[in-house]
Parts: structure tokens; sequence; C-alpha cells
């Protein structure tokens, strides 16, 4: 009995036990599920959080996209250059109008990004804006920079700006030639006629001179050649005279048509003096004919090659009358001298400025004159001529009969 009665108390007790630990476990099972069901809910929140978090993100992305598709929109319409680098000094952006203004191609605009610098920048900061490129043109360009920072203050870059300001410094200086012109109108309208009037009184008594000493058989050749130099020099003072009183009051144009190639051979033959040989000079045109003042461009021409025969005697001459790619007619000058330094070619322009002993230098100014009378204006090309001297050139509207 006692054994039997162990055995049953053993077995009440595993009982017990048992069901105290499906009770344990069935609380944990419990506690699980509500554990599992708030986890649930707070992975659903989380869920939901992120969701909206990541559209917000993709919000802000497009939005940034947006912004980006704008600078990048803005930068390729402004008119004036922009070079952007990043903290490290390395180049991010370069505008259309930058590399215009800097002459780089497309290819070598894509090459750009990423280095710290473009060869003809750091040449035009070196000589204070003036670079020639490399398809020859002379550019005036004002650079300036300007650093980028954060909200922090802390920088993330440069702004460097590029304004060509070529075309407004050529305006410029023809406004400062225009001003001296004007200076110079009133000296010499104020003195043409005081000195006319002896001047005339020279040359008509050389003129006497010569016709007496034809009639009296006078053969010293010493006698003859001073009458004639007496009168050379009074005619050569009175054009002087009559460039000046042109330059300072120019008379309006009188228009008619202009046979192109008859127009440079004319002035071929009024250059050459009769001392002179008939250089050999080669006529291209393009152009049959057109409407201006055949006096005034003839003098003008004229003034050119008389300048281009004097830096180079005996040399070949190139005379062009050609359409140009903006419609424009251009009157060119070739020569085979040294050229004109790029130094000296703003200063050519200047009445009274030469650099030959026996010039005047009123030749370039008078026709550049002329050719603002005729809406155009007279350039000295940068690159060398045909011939490998100086390339003068005169542009003018092109207009015909019909026009």
């Amino acid at each position: 009995m006692s054994q039997l009665a162990d055995t049953t108390v053993a077995t009440e007790q595993r009982s017990e036990k048992i069901e105290s630990a499906m009770r344990s476990f069935s609380e944990i099972s419990s506690n699980l599920l509500k554990s599992y069901s708030k986890l649930e809910a707070r992975a659903e929140r989380v869920e939901h959080k992120l969701a909206v978090a990541n559209r917000t993100l993709e919000s802000k992305v497009l939005e940034l996209d947006e912004v980006t598709r704008n600078l990048e929109a803005i930068l390729a319409a402004l008119p004036t250059g922009v070079v952007v680098r990043d903290a490290d000094g390395a180049i991010v952006r370069i505008n259309d109008a930058a590399a215009v203004a800097l002459g780089l191609s497309t290819q070598q605009k894509d090459r750009a990004i990423g280095s710290p610098d473009v060869e003809v920048l750091k040449t035009a900061r070196a000589a204070k804006g003036a670079v020639v490129l490399a398809n020859g043109s002379a550019r005036v360009l004002d650079l300036r920079s300007s650093m980028v920072r954060n909200d922090q203050g802390r920088s993330t870059g440069t702004v460097e700006i590029i304004d060509d300001r070529t075309e407004i410094t050529a305006l410029g200086e023809r406004l400062h030639a225009m001003d001296k012109v004007a200076s110079l109108g009133t000296m010499a309208g104020g003195i043409a006629h005081e000195l006319r009037n002896p001047l005339n009184a020279v040359a008509g008594f050389a003129d006497l001179m010569q016709s007496r000493l034809k009639t009296t058989g006078t053969e010293d050749p010493k006698i003859i050649r001073w009458a004639q130099l007496i009168g050379r020099g009074a005619a050569e003072a009175n054009a002087i005279i009559t460039s000046l009183l042109t330059l300072s009051t120019p008379e309006g144009l009188d228009r008619s048509g202009i046979g192109a190639e008859d127009l440079l051979k004319e002035a071929v033959q009024a250059a050459v003096t009769p001392e002179q040989t008939q250089p050999d000079v080669e006529f291209i045109t393009d152009v049959e004919s057109f409407t201006g003042d055949r006096i005034k461009l003839r003098q003008a021409l004229r003034n050119l090659v008389a300048n281009a025969m004097d830096v180079a005697p005996g040399s070949p001459l190139r005379i062009k009358a050609t359409q140009t790619d903006e419609g424009e007619l251009a009157l060119e000058v070739h020569d085979a001298g040294p050229g004109i330094a790029a130094e000296m070619r703003r200063r050519v322009l200047d009445p009274f400025f030469t650099t030959r002993a026996e010039g005047t230098g009123l030749g370039l100014a008078l026709a550049s004159t002329i050719a603002g009378l005729h809406g155009g204006h007279l350039e000295i090309q940068n690159s060398p001529s045909d011939l490998g001297g100086a390339l003068v050139a005169i542009h003018l509207p092109l207009l015909t009969a019909r026009s």
C-alpha cells in the first residue's frame, strides 16, 4: 500500500508540474502573440513612415533635378560667360557664352571639365583681359571671380564671370578718334583759308617760273628741277589741307553706281606717282557693282594702296572687292610688307600718327572717315595678308542700284 501511495503521489506531482508547465507555455504563447501583434503594428507604422519618407525624398530629388535643369537652362541662356569651379578648384561648368568668348570648340569645352583652368583664361588674366584666340581674333575680356559659400559659410567653389568687351572697346576707340577729329576740324577750318592763299600764290609763281624758263630757253637742269619741286610741294601742301578739311568737316555723299573692278584699278593708278613704277597688282572681285561715292572711295583706296607701296616698294599687291559672310562689301588691300604690330593698330588711325619720316599720318585716318560716311568701318586684320604682310580692309554695307 505504501508503495502504491507513493506512486500515486508522484504521478499527481508530475501532473501538477505538467499542468503548471502547460499554463506557463500558454501564458508565454499568449504573451508572444501579443508581442508579435505589437511588433507587427509597429512594423506597419515604420513601413508607413518609410514610405512617406521615400515619397518625400523622391519629391526632393525631382525638385533638385528641376532646379538643376533650370540652372543649366539659365547658364545656357546667359549672354555673359560663366565658368564654375568646385571646392577643389576643378571646373564643373562652362556655359556656351564662355566657350564662345574663349574660342573653345565643343571638344575643348568638354576636355576642360575637371581641369583646374583653361589656357586662354590664364593668358587673359595675365594680360588684364587682352587675348588673341587660336583663330587669330583679338578679344578684350572683363574677368571677375566670386566665391560661393554654403549656409555655414564654408566655400563650396567659385564662379568666374567673363564679359566680352571687344565691341564696346572698339566703339570707345572710335568715339575717341572722332573726338580727336572734331578737335582737329576746329583748328583746320580756322587755318585752311589763311594757308591756301599763300600756297596758291607759290604754286602760281612756280608755274610762271617754269613757263619763263621754257620761253627764255634756259637749259640749267637744276633751276628747272627746283621750279618743279616748288610746284609739287605746294600741291602736296594743298592736298594735306584738303585732307584735313575732309577729316574735320566731311561733305555728304554723292552716291552713284560703281563698277568694283574699275574702282580698284582707278585707285592704283591714282596712287602711282611719276617717280614710281606700276606695281604688280592682282585684282580679285566677286562683286560686279555697288553704290557709293566714287570719288571718296577712290581717295580712300588710293591712300591704302599708297601705304602698301611705301612699306614694300617693288613688291606685288593683291586688291579685292568681295562680299563677306555677313553680307557686307569688303575692299581689301594686301601687301607683302612687314605688317602692322598689334600695339600699333589702334594708333595708326589717329590723324598725324605715322612711322615714316616722309608720311603725313592722314591716309588711314581719312580712309576711316570715308568708310564711316558710308556707314562702314576700316579694319586692320590681326592675321597676315595673303602675301604675308598687312591686310587693311574697308567694310561697307553692300548697296546695289536696286537697294
